[in-house]
């Protein structure tokens, strides 16, 4: 009888030493956009102590080269600043919306004027633009992959060419990360670049927003359709690895979670 209860007992301690490997080993790697990066490291320890699931962030990868590691099941779950291709889907993947941000023009200028629509097109196809009070005014670009300069190209009449035209000028400088970018612009005078306000607010970067038509970009001015240029962000995971992911999702929409997306800049996307 005694040997059948010690049998029990390392029994019932093997199935516990096997769980807690389990157990600690409940994580979910992530990677994305640099425009949304931080805020997810700072929703981590949020998500760890209401679900017990840890994130590990993993930067500098952006969204096309977070897509690609999520197909080769590098990453568990990425944060992209744009939907995928269809030629990225090496496995059924699931993406959805979780975020949104202004999508804003910044400058290291002290006291930048405000501009209208029409004079950004302008702005890009000048040779030597300035600001209102004569302070140069000096354009950073984007690699043409970039979402946030897809939007603007689309969204705003004459830009597409003004920016081919910018990108044939050999003083204008290209930044190949949303991290390059802001750091660029506060480092160069008189600079002039877009970034997401969820990146600005998330990593307290140190540049000025600048007014379009009369409106200054933020949550209230994005939610009450009085500013009109937005990022949105997007979930996205392999449909047949989706637990972890889908909690993740949850969190993002619960109260808590939309809690800390709006700290971090960026009003949450409901079902």
């Amino acid at each position: 009888m005694l040997m059948r209860a010690l049998r029990s007992i390392l029994a019932v301690a093997v199935m516990l030493g096997a769980s807690l490997p389990a157990l600690a080993a409940e994580k979910l790697k992530l990677g994305g956009t640099g425009g949304i990066i931080e805020a997810m490291r700072q929703v981590a320890p949020h998500f760890k102590a209401a679900t017990g699931i840890e994130i590990e962030v993993i930067a500098g990868l952006g969204s096309s080269g977070a897509l690609r590691a999520l197909g080769d099941r590098v990453l568990d779950v990425v944060a992209a600043a744009r939907e995928v291709k269809p030629d990225e889907a090496k496995t059924p993947l699931v993406a959805r919306p979780f975020a949104r941000t202004p999508l804003v023009f910044v400058t290291s200028h002290a006291k930048p004027n405000g501009l209208k629509t029409g004079d950004i097109a302008g702005i890009y196809a000048a040779g030597n633009p300035a600001w209102e009070d004569g302070t140069l005014l000096k354009i950073i670009l984007r690699t043409r992959l970039d979402a946030d300069s897809a939007l603007i190209e689309e969204e705003i009449p004459g830009v597409k060419a003004a920016i081919e035209r910018a990108r044939r000028r050999p003083d204008v400088p290209v930044a190949p990360t949303d991290q390059d970018n802001v750091a660029i612009a506060q480092r160069l005078p008189g600079s002039f670049t877009l970034a997401g306000l969820g990146q600005i607010v998330a990593e307290k970067v140190d540049l000025r927003l600048i007014a379009i038509d009369g409106v200054m970009p933020s949550l209230d001015a994005l939610a009450n359709k009085s500013y009109p240029y937005e990022k949105f962000f997007y979930l996205v995971f392999a449909a047949d690895r989706s637990a972890g992911a889908e909690k993740l999702l949850a969190f993002l929409r619960s109260p808590e979670g939309r809690k800390v997306l709006l700290a971090t800049g960026n009003l949450a996307i409901g079902e």
